[in-house]
């Protein structure tokens, strides 16, 4: 599998960023974070799952080394450390970072602002759990096609551990055909695996990987003893629109199984992390399994 190629020294050019991201479908910026800052909130986060009995009792939290009772997400005993999580301000500051925000906005050209479905993925060993399966963001994002992703690594994410795979170029394959498939999602992409334009890299803490909504992606299997934990963060310019949630807009990542914001953020300093413009344009949500899918235009021109 090929390396991800490192977009970290053009970060402030506009131009080159925008030309390689229609190229490849993806921008990858070693140490974009600070890792302090990074690192402070795994900690947090080790600290919630050590206390839920994911991690193994007799060895350090920090090193996230997975217990029997680490669970794949979604499946029962997994909403409870995930509230915890969900309440932890500091994971949410996470995604409205200056370097993200401000990163989102040099790709769109103008004002861009975070989902506030921020999502945590806690990847225990395969093959108790299957990892995310490879699929385009687009059908479960909607609303706009220059919805921008960010996949950040909350600990070390080297290969055998499962860290994200993104498949350079396929944006120019449009809106892909999807059949059922386990992890999360619950739905795959019809694209080739085995393609040679897959690339990965070993992630470190500070790094981010950008990709838009038509990028075909999707993790790896863990391989390790440890839990893989990594942060997705979404970014779409205000003019744009955003598709309506089917239980009501701007609502956390596995809202109702996770309580609503009024809950999760009392005590937090700040509640600006979660929050969506007053006049952004909400428009209804069509059914992600639908065969024929129009590809929309894109301002990064893919097609």
């Amino acid at each position: 599998m090929k390396e991800l190629t490192d977009s970290y020294d053009d970060v402030l050019d506009a131009g080159v960023l925008r030309s390689r991201l229609a190229a490849d479908g993806y921008l990858f910026f070693r140490g974009l974070l600070p890792v302090d800052v990074v690192g402070d909130v795994h900690d947090q986060l080790a600290r919630i799952l050590y206390d839920s009995d994911w991690l193994d009792p007799d060895a350090d939290p920090l090193q996230l080394v997975a217990s029997g009772r680490a669970v794949e997400e979604g499946s029962a005993g997994f909403f409870g450390a995930y509230t915890a999580i969900q309440s932890t301000e500091a994971f949410h500051q996470l995604a409205v970072r200056p370097e993200l925000l401000a990163l989102a906005a040099r790709l769109l050209g103008e004002e861009a602002f975070a989902h506030p479905a921020h999502i945590c993925r806690i990847a225990p060993p395969s093959p108790g759990a299957n990892p995310t399966p490879i699929h385009q963001d687009y059908r479960f994002i909607q609303g706009c096609v220059d919805t921008l992703t960010t996949w950040l690594p909350l600990s070390e994410a080297p290969p055998e551990i499962g860290g994200l795979r993104v498949f350079a170029g396929s944006p120019r394959l449009g809106v892909l055909p999807v059949k059922a498939s386990d992890g999360p999602g619950m739905m795959r992409a019809e694209a080739d695996e085995n393609h040679p334009e897959w690339r990965t890299t070993s992630y470190r803490p500070g790094d981010v990987l950008l990709f838009g909504s038509l990028t075909v992606h999707g993790a790896m299997p863990n391989r390790t003893n440890r839990l893989r934990l990594s942060a997705d963060f979404r970014y779409q310019a205000r003019t744009a629109p955003m598709a309506r949630d089917l239980l009501g807009t701007g609502k956390p990542h596995y809202h109702p199984d996770v309580p609503d914001f009024p809950t999760l953020t009392r005590g937090w300093t700040s509640t600006t992390s979660v929050e969506i413009p007053a006049d952004v344009n909400l428009v209804d949500r069509w059914d992600p399994r639908v065969d024929d899918v129009p590809t929309p235009p894109s301002r990064f021109a893919y097609i």
